[in-house]
């Protein structure tokens, strides 16, 4: 059979290598994956082309992997054209390494540095080494449903190599769940309020009704989306009545709390414009359940098996499923929930189902399978439209089902606290909106303000998931400021991946708190910490001694108005000395020069080129940096709007005619400072504005516009 034209299209992306096609004619080659010539290239110099040929470059058959190299026999530029699907994105084929800043995008980008392609819609990676290069644009092409690269690529008489891996979240990393061609995960952005760390179980109608009309009047306007009912609504046991079912139990609510049921929780979340969300989880705890449906929980030795964290364990045959778990989510469905998180079910699994492993009741599969099976009996009781959660611990069993994963313990305002979702969100985050959404757990800002600073900054810039837990009276003004300017979260993506780097501590906060702020009663306070408390905390890792450990320097790229920037965040685990920052490892070019603007000080630095130098800071504080590529003409650099500096107002920006136009979106009645760089030549002439008031003054060659918002859509445009 002659396939060299013949490209067919499987639905599910096949483990096989990409077909080489050879012009000699016209000296273009081809390598073809899944009916697409993903990559094409013409070297019209060489008279001699090596490249190889098949699969051969298969090395191994269960991580599939495909070696493509190509060599010539004299050094050469061509012009690589990588063709891939609308859902590829830029990515490092491997973890951050030391003094290399964690990678995160947002938007269309090619960013410099980094040398993989990630197809999210086929689960293909593709990664380039042994050679210089770069990439020909800031930004990907759009070609008929399609995504294009052009890298620029010397060719030498050394082998150039390519790999390809196929099903690489699939297979490499072992998430077997993972098949991005069959389920698909809500990506949006998404913030709000949870009742838990601020009452605990002390809640009530009342509380409820206070907090969001609360969050409506200051944070709303900011990118608040939910408000969460956490635990203790529900009458207990579960459920009250021994004889009901699951779903009874979970739509009876306290009476005395929630004397309209559900109904009023919902209507209540409502009327203030929030979208109403609920807590539940996988536990079974009425002693006299087991008695009543022996057919739905698992027995040992004629005794109803409990699990630590637990109690009473489904058996989560179809019958049970079908019977005593999909029905309470359509429960919360009806009731007019469009957000469930739901809790346990890590102890589910490895407290309840691996012990009747251990006892030889089932087979390990045969766990997983049950577990699995839970999960998507959850789901099925679910709208489309509902948001799930699934808590907590960074489970791969849930890829494919939850929208998103918790990946922290339980987090609370204590240093312990704090540092376990700084570190938490580093070290997960190569699953970010590839596997789900990344949850640090809920956001304490009654901790010190520096560090609410750098939780929030952090969950903002790198799109995690962001729920407020503290009472009223936590959100002074100055907390509350801090809130506005980190709302709402991006919606950001990992820009680097490969396996989870297990030479770093795990939740090490247990170390000098266990699970005593487990407490069902007290919600956790502030404490203070000492340094020797926080480095012993820490632990001891490879990174430890870098003037930038592990988990500390971020770089974001953005994308966002036409515009390109990075924002680099540096996160203060461990306290960071004054040093300095090669541009190269916060991927960006050390031979363009970029100004720089210190979002939390509200400072200009200037313009550097090469490296930047970074001041010392102290334990929990952060510094958040944006840099724009120096231009010619006046430009914009920073908003005091958003920590992106701006991703979020600024809605478009021309130049034309020695007129720089900004639109922009506002909060009525708010006031924002924006930043703009003048150079040599430029000065400014006149000010037009309409939807806002403004006021202009300029210092050396910044000019700073303190815009006062009348409307949402606003624009101005300075006049040179």
């Amino acid at each position: 059979m002659n396939n060299e034209n013949f490209h067919p299209v499987q639905n599910v992306p096949p483990l096989a290598h990409a077909l080489h096609k050879w012009d000699e004619k016209e000296k273009i080659l081809k390598y073809e994956y899944n009916g697409t010539d993903i990559i094409t290239m013409q070297i019209p110099e060489s008279e001699d082309t090596g490249f190889r040929h098949g699969s051969d470059g298969t090395m191994q058959s269960i991580a599939y992997v495909q070696q493509i190299y190509i060599m010539v026999e004299k050094p050469m530029w061509v012009k690589v054209r990588f063709c891939l699907s609308d859902e590829t994105i830029c990515m490092r084929a491997h973890r951050a390494g030391s003094e290399q800043a964690i990678a995160a995008q947002n938007g269309n980008l090619l960013i410099y540095g980094i040398n993989g392609l990630y197809d999210a819609k086929q689960d293909l990676l593709i990664e380039i080494n042994g050679s210089d290069w770069y990439w020909d644009s800031e930004k990907f092409e759009e070609e008929d449903g399609h995504r294009v690269a052009y890298m620029n690529l010397l060719l030498c008489e050394k082998p150039v190599f390519i790999n390809l891996k196929m099903h690489y979240y699939k297979n490499h990393l072992g998430y077997k769940y993972y098949e991005p061609w069959k389920n698909k995960i809500n990506k949006k952005a998404v913030a709000g309020w949870c009742s838990w760390e601020a009452f605990r179980r002390d809640i009530n109608e009342e509380k409820i009704d206070g907090i969001a009309g609360f969050m409506a009047e200051h944070l709303k306007d900011y990118g608040m989306e939910y408000i969460q009912v956490d635990d203790g609504y529900q009458k207990m046991p579960l459920p009250y009545r021994a004889e009901g079912t699951m779903k009874e139990g979970w739509m009876t609510c306290e009476e005395e709390k929630f004397p309209k049921g559900h109904v009023g929780i919902v209507a209540d979340i409502k009327k203030h414009g929030f979208v109403p969300a609920i807590w539940t989880n996988a536990n079974i705890t009425n002693p006299d359940f087991p008695e009543k449906h022996p057919e739905d929980v698992l027995f040992f030795e004629g005794k109803a098996m409990k699990g630590e964290w637990i109690d009473y364990l489904y058996t989560c045959t179809p019958e049970n499923l079908k019977k005593q778990v999909t029905p309470v989510f359509e429960g919360f469905r009806d009731a007019g929930y469009k957000y469930v998180k739901i809790d346990a079910i890590r102890h589910l699994l490895f407290d309840g189902l691996h012990e009747a492993v251990r006892l030889g009741m089932m087979s390990n599969e045969e766990a997983e399978q049950k577990f699995r099976a839970y999960m998507e009996a959850t789901k099925a009781g679910m709208s489309e439209d509902m948001y799930y959660l699934a808590s907590w611990g960074e489970m791969h069993e849930v890829v494919g089902i939850a929208d998103a994963c918790r990946i922290s313990m339980d987090a609370n305002p204590t240093w312990a606290g704090i540092r376990m979702q700084l570190f938490e969100m580093a070290r997960w985050f190569h699953t970010q909106r590839i596997l789900f959404l990344n949850d640090p757990d809920h956001v304490c800002v009654r901790t010190k303000p520096e560090w609410a600073k750098s939780v929030l900054s952090l969950i903002s810039l790198a799109g995690g998931l962001c729920m407020l837990s503290d009472t009223e009276d936590a959100y002074t003004e100055e907390k509350l400021e801090i809130i506005k300017k980190t709302l709402p979260p991006l919606t950001t993506c990992t820009a680097e991946t490969g396996p989870l780097n297990m030479d770093f501590p795990a939740y090490t906060w247990t170390k000098l708190h266990g699970f005593a702020v487990q407490s069902h009663e007290t919600p956790v306070e502030m404490e203070d910490v000492n340094l020797k408390d926080a480095y012993d905390m820490a632990g001891i890792y490879p990174t430890m001694e870098d003037d930038h450990p592990f988990s500390s320097l971020w770089s974001f790229h953005l994308n966002h108005a036409d515009e390109t920037w990075c924002v680099a965040g540096r996160f203060a685990t461990v306290p960071l000395k004054e040093s300095k920052i090669n541009l190269e490892q916060i991927q960006l070019d050390p031979n363009a020069s970029y100004h720089v603007f210190d979002f939390w000080k509200e400072k200009y630095l200037g313009i550097v080129t090469g490296e930047l130098k970074v001041r010392e800071l102290g334990l929990g504080e952060c510094q958040i940096l944006g840099l724009r590529k120096v231009k010619e003409i006046p430009q914009f650099i920073a908003s005091t709007r958003h920590v992106s500096m701006d991703a979020v107002s600024v809605q478009k920006i021309t130049w034309n005619e020695n007129k720089l136009c900004i639109n922009l979106n506002g909060v009525p009645k708010s006031k924002e400072k924006y930043y703009f760089a003048v150079p040599e030549g430029f000065s400014l002439k006149n000010t037009e504005v309409q939807g806002m008031c403004c006021e202009v003054t300029q210092k050396k060659n910044v000019l700073c516009a303190e815009a006062e918002f009348l409307d949402e859509k606003s624009q101005m445009i300075l006049s040179f």
